[in-house]
């Protein structure tokens, strides 16, 4: 028998169109005494593939299968007895993976996904060394101005100012001449951040917050920005900043506890049920 006549046959279990069904050879693929059906790749094959697509498809699938058997083998053939026998991990997994899935299930049916903003400050002001930053923080209007616009220079005059009237005008030229007008959602952002949409390194950005704004070019865009408000590196971030990270520590800190009382209430209940019984002398 050709050995491509296993992908034929298994491919007319898919499509017949193209060749005839021959129901009586099942086994597409074969590593010592293992065998792989059609039966059990056939639903791997998408229907309406070009013939050679699923022919390289059902290749790869049939050397994996054979790849991960072929190993095995070799693993039962060169390791020693005593590292051939996983009956012990095994078990230990089974156990671990029901031990996880019912404490998941636990966990979501009752933990309360409630956080108010009183408990978010209340965790930040308690506990304000865990938010130190190692960069400055800002907050920013960044504008990307085209080399060529009719409007760089009237943006030049007036990215600078901080007067409402200067900052209205801006806002409304930037916002249907300019490439490019972000404010970052008037949210913080890090200078590393900042520099990803920039010309320059996160150094000239640092040097740039005593001026409070920075101008510069690359060969095809000019680029403004005008720093609102900085919080220097080695201060706490502002918490606004850190009130997705709080959550989700206030949120892990409840799964904990949840856990470590389901794990104290087991221990409890099996004391109580008889479940539970220890053999040892507390008086040596």
């Amino acid at each position: 028998m050709s050995k491509f006549f296993p992908f034929i046959l298994l491919l007319a279990l898919q499509a017949c169109s193209w060749l005839p069904f021959r129901p009586q050879i099942d086994v597409v693929a074969q590593v010592n005494k293992k065998q792989l059906l059609a039966s059990d790749v056939a639903a791997l094959i998408p229907s309406g593939l070009p013939r050679e697509d699923s022919l390289n498809m059902l290749r790869q699938y049939i050397n994996s299968w054979a790849l991960a058997h072929l190993m095995e083998a070799k693993a039962q053939k060169e390791l020693p007895k005593e590292q051939r026998d996983v009956s012990q991990a095994l078990e230990e997994y089974r156990r671990s993976l029901l031990v996880f899935r019912y404490e998941k299930s636990y966990v979501e049916t009752r933990i309360d996904t409630l956080i108010t903003q009183a408990e978010l400050k209340q965790f930040y002001n308690d506990n304000q060394a865990l938010f130190v930053l190692t960069e400055p923080l800002v907050k920013v209007r960044y504008i990307k101005m085209g080399l060529n616009s009719p409007y760089l220079e009237t943006v030049r005059s007036l990215y600078r100012s901080r007067s409402i009237e200067s900052t209205y005008q801006l806002e409304q030229m930037a916002q249907h001449a300019a490439e490019k007008y972000e404010t970052y959602n008037d949210g913080w952002i890090s200078i590393f951040t900042l520099s990803q949409d920039l010309p320059v390194t996160t150094e000239e950005l640092i040097r740039a917050i005593g001026r409070g704004h920075l101008e510069c070019n690359d060969n095809f865009s000019a680029y403004f920005v005008t720093m609102v408000e900085t919080v220097p590196a080695g201060s706490p971030a502002p918490i606004e900043y850190e009130e997705a990270s709080i959550r989700n520590i206030i949120f892990g800190k409840r799964k904990q506890a949840l856990i470590k009382n389901l794990e104290q209430e087991v221990l409890n209940d099996g004391w109580k049920t008889n479940q539970l019984k220890v053999y040892i002398n507390n008086n040596e």
